[in-house]
């Protein structure tokens, strides 16, 4: 398991380097990375363990996959929007106005990444009882390992579509 967390990592560290560019030219979004990337890990976390703890006593059968999954959609949703417009509101009163952009696309990453994190989060154990693996084998490392890729893909992906508007 450690392998397949290191090879991961890796892929993490590859992305933010393909992005290099991006970071060259507003360094101030390399900041960032580190909350995104937690933030998204942190949920995919709670996600996972909500999930793995329904699937273990029973509730997710009572209830459905399906709307355990909404349930957790609609959880990183509401999280999502209120940390992404908290952090808008921190970027505008630490860097100015003038940074309102930046702080948008931070707020925007966050908001998309923590609805994805909490999808995976609960999905993925979903799809390994499904598949009769214990669902305690997508263990938080892993899936926050998986969120970090995630997010740096959503964050500098959109940092580089908007770069005009950061500099």
């Amino acid at each position: 398991m450690v392998n397949y967390l290191l090879f991961l990592g890796m892929i993490t560290a590859t992305l933010i380097g393909q992005f290099e560019e991006t970071i060259a030219e507003v360094a101030l979004l390399a900041v960032f990375i580190p909350l995104i990337a937690g933030m998204a890990g942190n949920t995919g976390t709670q996600a996972l363990a909500v999930t793995v703890r329904g699937i273990a006593t029973g509730d997710v059968m009572s209830e459905g996959a399906m709307k355990r999954l909404m349930r957790e959609t609609l959880t990183g949703l509401i999280t999502g929007v209120i940390c992404g417009v908290t952090i808008i509101l921190i970027v505008i009163a630490w860097q100015g106005i003038d940074q309102l952009f930046l702080g948008v696309v931070v707020g925007v990453s966050i908001m998309a990444s923590l609805i994805v994190a909490t999808i995976a989060g609960s999905f993925l154990p979903l799809l390994m009882h499904k598949l009769n693996i214990d669902p305690a084998v997508a263990s938080g490392p892993f899936i926050t390992t998986i969120n970090d890729i995630i997010s740096v893909i959503i964050y500098f992906g959109l940092a580089t579509t908007f770069m005009e508007y950061l500099t």
